[in-house]
C-alpha cells in the first residue's frame, strides 16, 4: 500500500481517481543512461518539492525523496527505461513485495524540467477487455464514512515489448496528456 501512496504523489490525477495502471513487468526495452549532474538536485512545482539522487546512472535508477512532510518522509526508487521513441518511469517495488507490480508511466526530461504522465486507466481497461493486451482489472469498493465509490486497478501481465508497441503505435491516448506532473529544477 505504501508504494501506491508514493506513486500517487507523482501522479496527482491517479490520486483523485484511485485507479492506477500497474505492470507485472518493467515497462521499457532497454536501460536509460542518466546524466547525474543534470538530474540530481531539488525539483519544485506548485504542489511542493522533491529531491532526486542518482543511484545507478548506467541502469537509470534514481531515488526520489518527497520534501513535503518532515515527520513522514516518503521515498521512491524509480527506474527510467527507453521505449522505441519515449522514456518510461517504473517505480521499483519494496523488497518485501512477494509479487512485484510496477507503477509506471511516461517520462520526459528536458533541460531543467521533468514531466511525468500517468497511464490512463480507462484506456488500458478497454484494451484489456478487447484483448489488445494481456492483463486483468481488479475492482474494489472503497467506503469512507457514508461515502462509497468503486476503484479499479489495471494489472498488465503482457511483455514490455507489447506494452510499448501498444502505447507508441496506437492512435488511442494511453496516457493522461492533459494533466502531467511537471517539476522544474532549482538552480544551485
Amino acid at each position: 500500500m505504501k508504494k501506491v501512496k508514493i506513486f500517487l504523489l507523482i501522479a496527482a490525477l491517479a490520486m483523485l481517481t484511485g485507479c492506477p495502471v500497474v505492470s507485472k513487468n518493467i515497462v521499457g526495452l532497454e536501460d536509460y543512461k542518466i546524466d547525474a549532474q543534470k538530474l540530481d538536485g531539488t525539483w519544485i512545482n506548485q504542489d511542493g518539492a522533491i529531491l532526486i539522487k542518482t543511484l545507478d546512472a548506467e541502469k537509470g535508477i534514481i531515488k526520489i525523496i518527497f520534501l513535503e512532510d518532515k515527520d513522514d518522509i516518503e521515498k521512491a526508487t524509480i527506474k527510467i527505461m527507453k521505449g522505441k521513441a519515449w522514456l518510461y518511469f517504473n517505480m521499483l517495488p519494496e523488497d518485501s513485495d512477494k509479487e512485484p507490480e510496477y507503477l509506471w508511466g511516461r517520462f520526459a526530461w528536458e533541460e531543467g524540467r521533468i514531466i511525468f504522465w500517468h497511464a490512463a486507466n480507462d484506456a488500458f481497461a478497454e484494451a484489456v477487455k478487447k484483448r489488445k493486451i494481456k492483463g486483468t482489472i481488479d475492482k474494489k469498493k472503497d467506503i469512507s464514512g457514508k461515502l462509497s465509490w468503486e476503484t479499479s486497478t489495471v494489472i498488465l501481465t503482457d511483455s514490455a515489448k507489447n506494452i510499448i508497441n501498444l502505447v507508441e503505435s496506437s492512435d488511442k491516448n494511453y496516457f493522461v496528456w492533459d494533466d502531467p506532473t511537471i517539476f522544474i529544477k532549482l538552480a544551485k
